[in-house]
């Protein structure tokens, strides 16, 4: 271990820390002194000086004790469960805030960890990493033996030798990452656990929009997919509308959220020619394609029917394919095991319960409301997260 020690940048932790972290013990499921750490984590970060960064906020809001209490009843029948062990995070460069969700999965299933973050800085990765250290020290050493978050580049050899610690890894970030952590070999009882890509849409009912405050849907629209740039695999890339009356409530929707991203949001010059490629390549595939935009910050891609494999151009940014149905069985075809979330808008949601279970759809792990795309959960890419990270004891 000393051998790769020094190659590390530690925000949280240290070399003493890492070359002890396969010792501890293995905690139970949702344990206190886990349960008080995180707590005493939301109220450093609920303070006032995050308020700028609402994914910060989101994150700690998340592991107030209220909130963790609540979930912890989801498992009182799985009480008799330890942590695995020693979990090996790797995580993505476009989430900030996903290193410190991916953590608390662990620490709530009983493991220490040691989590990659990204090279690319972030001020929120700062803010939650300062906030841990400082709860450390100030009320909760016990916890200083579990957490190691480090930095490092593209070296296989570290990340072979942490992946062959570690008695599960979670790898997020898409195929390719993926696959390349997957080429470091682990211990034959290690679970591995790979986030792959992953796409979302978004299904409204227009008759029962043109109902609804146009205001707030734009506000809650515009954080499910501008947030986050639309790069987080749960943001709608596809709009497919349904109903009566898609005309009117296309116009209203689209300006009411236009006029949400002239006032809030900055766009990158690559963005732009990002989606010019986008919409030349579907166009020189798919005949009647057809581009609708005032400028690159919103850009839609209407489209004559729903081509199964259409999504292999989605892009980011502000860039929406849109296509009316006709029922919503229309969609079925591009529910494939890589769609993950379908956000919905309007009274659809039982009909999507039962169109997928009809259909036998392997793809759609979530369906939320519009708003809530973004939430976090214990349960993500279907995976329940306290159960696949602990071990059962039985009797």
């Amino acid at each position: 271990m000393r051998q790769i020690a020094k190659r590390l940048r530690y925000l949280v932790g240290d070399e003493k820390v890492l070359e002890n972290i396969c010792s501890v013990p293995a905690l139970p499921l949702f344990s206190e002194p886990v349960v008080d750490f995180l707590d005493k984590l939301s109220q450093k970060l609920l303070d006032n000086r995050c308020r700028q960064y609402s994914d910060v906020i989101a994150y700690g809001f998340w592991l107030r004790r209220a909130s963790l209490e609540q979930m912890k009843k989801s498992y009182e029948s799985s009480m008799e469960r330890l942590g695995r062990g020693l979990v090996f995070h790797i995580t993505p460069s476009n989430i900030p805030v996903q290193f410190a969700v991916s953590l608390a999965y662990a620490m709530l299933s009983g493991n220490a960890s040691v989590a990659r973050v990204s090279s690319k800085e972030f001020l929120q990765v700062d803010i939650i990493c300062k906030a841990i250290r400082e709860v450390i020290s100030e009320s909760c050493p016990s916890m200083a033996p579990y957490i190691c978050i480090v930095r490092y580049g593209h070296d296989d050899v570290v990340t072979e030798k942490l992946s062959a610690l570690c008695d599960a890894r979670l790898i997020w970030g898409g195929n390719k990452t993926v696959n390349d952590i997957r080429r470091a070999k682990v211990s034959p009882r290690c679970l591995d656990i790979g986030f792959a890509d992953r796409y979302s849409i978004a299904v409204i009912c227009a008759d029962e929009y043109l109902r609804m405050n146009h205001e707030h849907i734009a506000r809650d629209f515009y954080n499910d997919t501008y947030f986050s740039d639309q790069n987080a695999c749960s943001s709608p890339r596809l709009v497919v509308w349904t109903g009566e009356k898609i005309s009117e409530a296309k116009q209203i929707f689209w300006r009411k959220l236009k006029d949400l991203v002239d006032e809030r949001y900055e766009m990158s010059e690559i963005a732009s020619s990002d989606k010019l490629l986008n919409t030349a390549l579907c166009a020189a595939n798919y005949e009647g394609v057809r581009e609708i935009k005032e400028d690159n910050t919103l850009v839609r891609l209407n489209l004559p029917r729903l081509y199964p494999d259409i999504m292999r151009y989605k892009g980011n940014c502000g860039y929406f394919m849109e296509c009316d149905a006709e029922n919503l069985e229309d969609i079925v075809p591009i529910l494939k095991k890589e769609c993950q979330t379908i956000v919905y808008i309007g009274n659809v949601k039982e009909e999507l319960q039962r169109i997928i279970k009809l259909h036998g759809v392997r793809g759609v792990d979530r369906i939320v409301p519009v708003g809530r795309a973004m939430d976090i959960s214990l349960v993500w890419d279907g995976i329940d997260m306290p159960l696949a990270l602990s071990r059962c004891i039985t009797n």
